[in-house]
């Protein structure tokens, strides 16, 4: 993956976040960069679909594993725009996946800044700068409280 692709992602992600919340969906949007170049994008479903488990790490994962029929997506990278809690980390570890990439920490709920969880040396984490997120998901939760 370049990094204008990696740029093109990160602009889909932005206008896909703003879409999310203008629905009433919290605005967490992943990627699955494919090796063939293709990006499967998913956003949370966690109000639309009035279900917990319907996380946009593991929509987009459940995506990726249909297109390629199979459980495994070692040769994919994931983009994610918040920093993905306990369940969504070890969908991503048994899903193979080698490279992570996501843009906000998530303090309260993060399985790597709050739950400190391990993660061995088959996931390489790494965290992107890119200062569009924070404002859409901080709106998003102030109009909820």
């Amino acid at each position: 993956m370049t990094r204008d692709e990696l740029s093109a992602i990160l602009d889909q992600m932005v206008f896909l976040s703003k879409s999310s919340s203008s629905q009433g969906e919290i605005p967490v949007i992943a990627a699955l960069y494919c090796p063939d170049g293709t990006v499967l994008y998913s956003g949370n479903e966690v109000e639309k679909e009035d279900d917990p488990f319907m996380h946009a790490e593991i929509n987009v994962l459940k995506q990726g594993m249909k297109r390629y029929d199979s459980r495994y997506l070692k040769d994919c990278v994931l983009i994610v725009s918040l920093e993905p809690c306990l369940m969504c980390l070890g969908a991503i570890i048994k899903a193979g996946i080698k490279n992570l990439y996501y843009v906000l920490d998530d303090p309260k709920l993060g399985g790597l800044s709050h739950y400190h969880a391990f993660v061995d040396d088959k996931l390489h984490v790494h965290r992107l700068n890119d200062s569009r997120f924070k404002p859409i998901i901080d709106e998003f939760f102030q109009k909820l409280r």
